[in-house]
This record gives structure tokens, C-alpha cells and sequence, in this order.
């Protein structure tokens, strides 16, 4: 059956047996689920790649089956059966008769809005949802599947072959959703931590640790349904059925997927809660050896994964820029769960009133790696020929400043996306400042941080008085101005800011900053 023949046959509400309005479709990289009415549809693409073979009719029903099967393990009542797809008269239908023309899983639909993903993105999801998914996923683990052949899939020369063969499937990716430095610096590192892991890997698996997994166990995987009582509203979707090897697996493979995706949407604190409450019902505290590694394991599957979905011709164009999107940013995340806290990608934004000491502080700072993009120097750039202006109006004007901004902004993602760290030196008064900055951050899935100077407006005034020579030509008029026009951060902000003062000068502010650093694993 071709596939944009089956697409469309399938998107249409009169090829199902059963009452639809309109049908819903949503496309991975391997398969396609359509939505209509009470239920869910998911066929599986005639695809064969270096990870799956679905190229026959026969592969594909296999696979549907096993789907079936291993995902009743967490979802019991969401799995209903394998369905054939017909060809008749008037077109294809779904679980009808006759001779099958493709195969498809059957599976009740799930009410949206629900899934860990969902809650996050609404700010909803708390630490003590996160531990009883971490609770759930440790019980699951230990009444998974074990055993010598299942255990095999733990020791070093499988795992090892695994992250191999992804930078191999990956190659095409570089200069599209990652640059050949970080590639070659992330499967640098990951050989580094396969050569240090490697005997505990093969100790774990002699010693019988490794479980036929989940494999996909990501946010929107997880649903809790708020219409049923604990423990029922805990439902896992969607894990890998098509290949043991990507499912069989130490257990802490397993649960690194939850806690590099909730690190990948800038929520570290609930990754680290869930690692905190599954090593709690597990025990197992040798396994947070291996918790970086396969976090970065973890994100190099993401990021392939959302290469290979963008290079198909059947998604949409701006499906495709997405999933761009995302690859980068779990290539970063990735370099970062990996790297020296002195090397991890991260963005500093240096912020406060003229005179507060944010250049000198900002220079200190980069003597930890950071590369420094300075608004004022900027400013001089991209208008050489400027002279001063008085507050609110040429290169200060909103429109003007603006552009100042935005090129930083650009200078800033430029190095972000060849792995170095960055601070932006700005005044980063209000929210239509910064906000573009930490959008760029969570893209990327880099730490932020917003430093605030402060100064006693007596220190201010003898600073700006007494500055010669410099990029910046803000005088106290301008502070004043900027001062009236100061805004508290954003709420996506929580938790990011740190104000120093910088009256006693910049060493004890820079202590402070680097004090941050180090709690953020940013600097050793």
C-alpha cells in the first residue's frame, strides 16, 4: 500500500466503523496515528532503517502485536487489539474485512492535556507527581522481564555498540541539526565514559540487573488521568517494541529518559526529585554512577530520532522545523550531561543599571570559560557612526536598542551552537529584553542565569563620573532613565536570578556568581 494513498484513505472519518467527525493525525519517524472518535490508530510506516525493519507487510503485523503485548504491561485497558486495514469500493477501512492491506494498533484514546508534558508546560507538575512516577517506574523494573539473555543486552559491548551505531546514523545530521564540533566532542566524551564504565556495566549484567524496559519512557508517554483514583491514573504508552535491544536494558537506561527530558524542558529540579525518589525505591545507589551517561545516551536518540522525522517528505514543513529544533537542543543537552562543569554550554545574562559594575563583573566571570558579548560594544558596531544620545532616543530609542539586542541575541546562539558558554552584558531592564535570551536558552536546553548588579546610587555616581575611555557612553541621566523603566523578572525567570552587590567591588560579587555556578555544576 503506498503510503500517501494510506494517509489519506485513513484520514477521512467514513474509513472507520464507528461514529467520527473528523480524524486527527499525528506522524513519527516510523509510524502514523490517526485519531477518530473514542479511539486511536497507529500504522506503522513501510520503513527500513539502520534501528528497524518494517519494509514487509508481515514485519509490520509482527510489530503491531508486539506492541500490543508489551505496552499492556503499563496500559493495560489502552491497548484493545490489532486491526486490519481493507481495501474495498469505496475506499480503505479500518478494521474491516477482507484481505489486509496494512495492519494497525487499536487503542482507546486518551483525554488531552494530561500527560507529564502537558502539566509541565502549565506549570503544574510537582515534585510529588514526579516521585510517584519515579515509584511507579522502579516497581515496573522489578517485575520486568530478566534473566541471562535479557541480561546480555546490559554488558558493555551491546551498550557500547548502541551509542556507536547512533553518531554513525547520525553523521547525516551535521551542519543540519548540529555542528561538527559538537558531534565530534559529544562522541568524544561518550567513548571517554564507556571506557570508565565499562566494568560496572558488565558487573551489573552478571549479576543479573538488566530488565526488558520501557525504552521510550518520555514526558508525553506519561499520562495521569484525573478522572481515576491512585494508582490507576498512572498510565506509560508507547514503549519499544520493534527492537529488544533498544528495550532490554539496565534498568537505570530506562529511567535516564525521564530525567534528561525533564532536564531537556528546563526543569532540572524535577529531574533531579526523580532521580532522588527512583534510586530511593530501588536502592540501587551504584547505579547514579551511570545516570549521566545514559541522560546523554538518552538525548543522542532524541536528537536522531527528530533528524530522521524531519527528512521525511510526508511531514508538514513546519513539523519539520520543529523537530530541527528540538535535535539541536538534545545534541546540546547531551554535550552538557557529559562535559567538565567548567566546559558545559550555558548562558549568563549579566544584568543592571548603568555604573553597577556588570562589564567588570562580566570580565572576571570570563576567565571561566565564558565568551563575552557586550551590548555597548555592540552597540558601536552596528552603529559606528552614532554620536551620544540622550536617554530614549537615537541609539537608545526602543527600535535601535532593539536591533542592539537582537544581534547579541544572534551572537549568542552562534556560540551556543558550536558548545561554548556564553555571557550578554546588558542592562536587560525588562521582560522584552530578556525573555528572547531565555526562549533561546530552553531551546537549546542550556542553563541560564540572570545576574542583577546593584550598587548604592553614591558608588553609581562616581563611577559613571570618572569612566573615560570606555564603550559605553550612559551617563546618570541614563541610569535614572533605566531606573524608572526597571522591571522584576519574569516567572520563567524563578529561581534563575541571583543580585549581587557590587559595592565592595567585584571580587565578592564574582564570588557569589561562581558560588551559583558551582551549585548549577557549571563550574567545578
Amino acid at each position: 500500500m503506498d503510503l500517501p494513498r494510506l494517509i489519506d484513505g485513513l484520514s477521512r472519518p467514513t474509513a472507520y466503523p464507528h461514529p467520527s467527525t473528523d480524524v486527527r493525525m499525528i506522524q513519527t519517524h516510523i509510524s502514523v496515528v490517526f485519531l477518530s472518535g473514542e479511539f486511536a490508530y497507529k500504522v506503522h510506516k513501510p520503513v527500513q532503517l539502520g534501528f528497524v525493519d518494517l519494509s514487509t507487510l508481515d514485519r509490520r503485523l509482527h510489530d503491531c502485536r508486539e506492541e500490543v503485548r508489551l505496552n499492556r504491561r503499563l496500559a493495560p485497558d489502552v491497548y484493545l487489539g490489532v486491526v486490519a486495514v481493507t481495501d474495498h469500493q469505496y475506499g480503505l477501512r479500518m478494521d474491516g474485512d477482507g484481505e489486509a492491506v496494512e495492519w494497525a494498533v487499536k487503542m482507546r484514546r486518551l483525554p488531552e492535556g494530561v500527560t507529564l508534558l502537558d502539566r509541565l508546560r502549565r506549570n503544574e507538575l510537582t515534585v510529588t507527581q514526579v516521585a510517584r512516577v519515579a515509584e511507579l517506574v522502579a516497581n515496573f523494573h522489578s517485575q520486568a522481564d530478566g534473566g541471562p539473555r535479557v541480561a546480555a543486552f546490559g554488558r558493555f559491548e551491546v551498550v557500547a555498540g548502541n551509542a556507536r551505531a547512533n553518531f554513525t546514523e547520525a553523521e547525516p545530521e551535521v551542519g543540519v541539526t548540529v555542528e561538527r564540533v559538537v558531534f565530534d566532542r559529544v562522541r568524544e566524551l561518550t567513548e571517554q565514559h564507556l571506557n570508565l564504565l565499562g566494568p560496572l556495566m558488565d558487573a551489573r549484567a552478571a549479576r543479573g540487573l538488566p530488565r526488558d524496559g520501557h525504552g521510550d519512557l518520555h514526558l508525553d508517554h506519561v499520562y495521569l488521568l484525573p478522572d481515576r483514583p491512585p494508582p490507576h491514573d498512572l498510565v506509560v504508552i508507547d514503549c519499544v517494541e520493534f527492537a529488544e535491544r533498544f528495550r532490554a536494558s539496565d534498568p537505570v537506561a530506562d529511567a535516564a529518559f525521564l530525567t534528561m527530558d525533564l532536564t531537556f524542558r528546563g526543569r532540572a529540579d524535577l529531574s533531579a526529585a526523580f532521580a532522588t525518589a527512583y534510586f530511593r525505591a530501588t536502592g540501587d545507589d551504584e547505579g547514579r554512577r551511570l545516570l549521566p551517561f545514559y541522560t546523554a545516551y538518552r538525548a543522542v536518540v532524541r536528537a536522531k530520532v527528530e533528524g530522521l522525522t524531519a527528512r521525511e517528505a510526508e511531514v508538514p514543513a513546519a513539523d519539520r522545523e520543529a523537530n530541527r529544533r528540538l535535535a539541536r537542543g538534545h545534541w546540546l543537552l547531551a554535550l552538557g550531561s557529559l562535559e567538565e562543569p567548567h566546559r558545559r554550554p550555558a548562558l549568563v545574562l549579566v544584568g543592571g543599571l548603568p555604573g553597577t559594575g556588570k562589564s567588570t563583573l562580566s570580565r572576571q566571570l570570563a576567565r571561566d570559560g565564558f565568551v563575552v558579548i557586550r551590548s555597548d560594544e555592540v552597540r558601536r558596531e552596528v552603529f559606528p557612526d552614532t554620536a551620544p544620545s540622550a536617554p530614549g532616543e537615537g541609539t537608545y530609542s526602543a527600535e535601535l536598542s532593539g536591533r542592539v539586542y537582537a544581534e547579541c541575541l544572534k551572537r549568542a546562539e552562534a556560540e551556543l551552537l558550536v558548545g561554548r558558554r556564553v555571557i550578554v552584558d546588558a542592562n536587560f531592564r525588562d521582560d522584552a529584553t530578556r525573555e528572547p535570551f531565555s526562549e533561546l536558552a530552553d531551546r537549546l536546553a542550556v542553563p541560564r542565569l540572570l545576574v542583577v548588579c546593584e550598587a548604592a546610587e553614591e558608588v553609581v555616581r562616581e563611577r559613571l563620573a570618572t569612566r573615560h575611555g570606555d564603550a559605553s557612553d550612559a551617563g546618570w541621566e541614563v541610569n535614572r532613565w533605566a531606573a524608572e523603566r526597571w522591571t522584576s523578572p519574569a516567572q520563567s525567570w524563578q529561581g534563575r536570578v541571583l543580585q549581587v552587590a557590587t559595592d565592595a567591588g567585584v571580587e565578592p560579587a564574582t564570588q557569589r556568581v561562581r558560588d551559583r555556578l558551582r551549585e548549577n555544576r557549571l563550574i567545578a
